[in-house]
């Protein structure tokens, strides 16, 4: 379907957004960056994707950790509690969560960690969307619970330890195209034919290279295509500035370095995700599917530790959760309940925790600030070599 104003093919949102990127592609000679072109589809105040009414759940475009169970909270919860146990039991502390869509993952947290008798003094929840803060507000009142709301990470200051975690937010950042052509980078943007985007590609080599170490580029053919998140940098610069101590759990998909940008990965990881179905063509519909890249882990580790968050553990979502002990005795008490509930419940934890499923491409890094440390309960299936971090 081609992007026309007039037609009546697209809603007003839709129809006033393609009118802001091409003003801002004009403004560009032509050429709209990927990442300034994402950021508008995803975030543009009231245009954008996450200003949609219909995004998560089985009635929207995809499905998070959050909607196949307690699987996700009950692993965070025992992070949480044992970061908590770490930092001293201190009466003060917050609990922080960045980009909780809904806001359910956060809820079913509190109450894991309430039936652990551990009460949170202070909940604070980050959320970029406008449309997203009033609905989390709305749920949250709904479960009587005191949470105050923030836009962005730096609108926030803590004199207590901080315990802060995220389920897929950094793969929504928006990113950076590119082709590596004779040795060099160059940045893939969006232009206009015939009234529809299209790719194109910058004939001067890029200013700001992407993070990858020059070993893993050598190995690739001319005219390698992939894309790279520039803004993980900032955000591990904010998330460092707000917490004196404390520790951070992020669970997205991803890669190590090596892995994410190995030779026969060609394309890149770049896709939407419209009505359940894996979208190729992130440039047909603007704001009307949700765009994402997996996440260079390597790259987020070592943004961190630039700025004092120490890495401590990296593994596969599936090998944490299989490990955490709330997570066991659910699947245990479910397995000896045997109801069809019970087993439709131990199908979602399957999908959570197997490779088939969601257990192998998503992974969780864990940082600290204050001393390096990590669960007993999985040094075992810790990871963190692959990140090849050398530190």
């Amino acid at each position: 379907m081609p992007l026309t104003l007039d037609g009546g093919k697209m809603s007003v949102n839709t129809g006033a957004l393609h009118a802001m990127m091409i003003e801002k592609m004009i403004a560009s000679n032509g050429f709209l960056s990927f990442d300034d072109f994402m950021s508008m589809a995803l975030y543009e105040p009231k245009l954008g994707y996450y200003e949609s009414e219909h995004v998560f759940g089985a009635q929207g475009d995809y499905v998070t950790g959050a909607d196949l169970g307690p699987w996700l909270a009950l692993g965070f919860a025992d992070l949480i509690a044992w970061g908590w146990e770490q930092l001293g039991r201190p009466k003060d502390w917050v609990l922080l969560e960045q980009g909780g869509g809904s806001g359910r993952l956060l809820t079913q947290v509190l109450r894991c960690l309430r039936e652990q008798g551990i009460e949170v003094p202070k909940i604070a929840a980050v959320e970029r969307s406008a449309w997203m803060r009033e609905r989390q507000k709305a749920h949250y009142k709904e479960h009587g619970l005191d949470v105050e709301q923030y836009e962005i990470l730096t609108d926030l200051s803590f004199d207590a330890p901080v315990l802060m975690m995220c389920n897929e937010l950094p793969d929504a950042f928006p990113v950076q195209c590119f082709t590596y052509s004779k040795h060099r980078f160059f940045e893939r943007g969006v232009g206009l034919e015939n009234d529809t985007w299209v790719w194109k590609t910058s004939s001067e080599p890029m200013l700001h290279t992407p993070n990858i170490d020059e070993s893993i580029q050598q190995m690739w053919p001319d005219g390698y295509q992939s894309e790279f998140n520039p803004h993980l940098a900032q955000w591990q610069q904010d998330v460092a500035a707000i917490m004196e101590s404390g520790f951070m759990f992020c669970v997205d998909y991803g890669y190590s370095q090596q892995e994410y940008y190995r030779p026969n990965r060609e394309q890149g990881t770049l896709m939407g995700h419209q009505a359940h179905q894996v979208i190729d063509d992130v440039l047909k519909e603007p704001s009307s599917c949700d765009m994402t890249a997996h996440i260079d882990f390597t790259d987020l580790a070592l943004s961190g530790l630039a700025h004092g968050l120490l890495p401590a553990a990296f593994m596969s979502q599936g090998a944490w959760l299989a490990q955490s002990p709330t997570v066991q005795a659910a699947i245990m008490a479910l397995a000896e309940e045997g109801s069809a509930e019970a087993m439709q419940a131990l199908a979602h934890a399957k999908r959570m925790l197997l490779p088939f499923g969601m257990g192998e491409t998503f992974k969780i890094l864990i940082q600290c600030k204050g001393a390096q440390q990590s669960p007993d309960y999985l040094k075992a299936f810790n990871h963190l070599s692959d990140l090849r971090l050398n530190v």
